[in-house]
């Protein structure tokens, strides 16, 4: 299929790559919180998250020292977005509407960007603001290991959900033993 001619180079990858992993690969970490005590530990000596504001983090609450540092491999990386449903049935659609419009506006994705209040980076494509929304984002405090929006670039898309499924399945066929 062609599920399986395409992922075949994933396989051989992480076949190769597994031997030098943690534990050899035979467990892995089970959270974002349990990989950043690793990272502390010198366990692992890498580590991932969809947030870019992670690092800064860690280092601001203790869990990592001020030397860690994030990067982005040079072909890019893939990445995440929220997303806010509606459902079908919903008795109050119209305002459902309203405030999933309040939640992409350049206020509520500034405010909610601040590390102080969530530190969740914006979905919005901060170098096409001006004026006002464009200060918003400029006055989002940056963390010592946070990179910007222009050092991230721009996201590799993810995936098809199809793909996702099937992707997790063959994992855990393969590497759940």
């Amino acid at each position: 299929s062609d599920f399986e001619k395409n992922t075949q180079p994933l396989w051989d990858f992480l076949d190769a790559l597994h031997p030098f992993l943690w534990r050899k690969a035979k467990v892995f970490p089970t959270s974002a919180s349990q990989m950043v005590s690793l990272l502390n530990d010198n366990e692992i000596f890498i580590s991932f998250s969809f947030n870019p504001n992670s690092v800064s983090n860690a280092i601001k609450n203790g869990e990592l020292p001020n030397t860690i540092r994030t990067y982005i491999h040079t072909n890019g990386t893939i990445g995440n977005a929220h997303f806010v449903g509606i459902p079908f049935n919903s008795s109050a659609r119209q305002g459902a509407m309203v405030f999933a419009n309040f939640l992409l506006s350049p206020e509520a994705q500034a405010r909610k960007a601040d590390p102080t209040i969530w530190g969740d980076p914006t979905v919005l494509d901060t170098q096409k603001l001006v004026g006002r929304d464009k200060d918003l984002f400029d006055a989002v405090p940056k963390g010592i290991a946070t990179l910007t929006p222009k050092e991230l670039g721009q996201g590799l898309p993810e995936p098809h959900v199809s793909w996702v499924q099937a992707l997790e399945k063959k994992w855990l066929e393969t590497y759940s033993k």
